[in-house]
């Protein structure tokens, strides 16, 4: 008999490599339409803008994306695997159950760190903010 195991793994882990693109830099900061931002318009507001994103990108330092990616996964993979193996012993095969476990929480804890990517950075963003609001704009989320 051939262990589905493998095979759902192949289909998980192609399933979120789409998810793998997934930018916090790309979010852009959405404004109060705040009397600077009437009197200088939206045009001036997105040069501002790409200019305060320049800025962060020179002085923030970016954290490892994919070496928190991996943490997430080791740490997913232990935590599942101890879960498995709990659940293996229960079932009466412990080496299936751990195996089981690990994979699957491998799988989720990257998952959550790509989540997390999705999010920004939040020093950058801080950054980028500040910036904005020194030349007179209110930024009262990111998209």
């Amino acid at each position: 008999m051939i262990s589905r195991l493998p095979i759902l793994c192949l289909f998980l882990l192609s399933s979120i490599s789409g998810c793998a693109t997934m930018d916090g830099s790309s979010k852009r900061p959405v404004f109060y339409p705040n009397s600077h931002l009437q009197r200088v318009g939206q045009m001036q507001a997105e040069q501002d803008t790409t200019f305060c994103m320049g800025l962060a990108d020179e002085y923030v330092q970016e954290p490892n994306k994919y070496q928190e990616m991996a943490k997430g996964a080791a740490i997913g993979g232990v935590t599942g695997a101890a879960t498995g193996a709990v659940g293996g012993v229960i079932m009466g095969n412990t080496g299936r159950g751990t195996a089981a476990g690990a994979a699957v929480g491998a799988i989720l804890g990257l998952l959550n760190e790509m989540r997390k990517q999705g999010e920004g950075d939040p020093t950058y963003q801080a950054f980028v903010s500040q910036c904005l609001a020194n030349k007179g704009y209110q930024v009262y989320a990111w998209k």
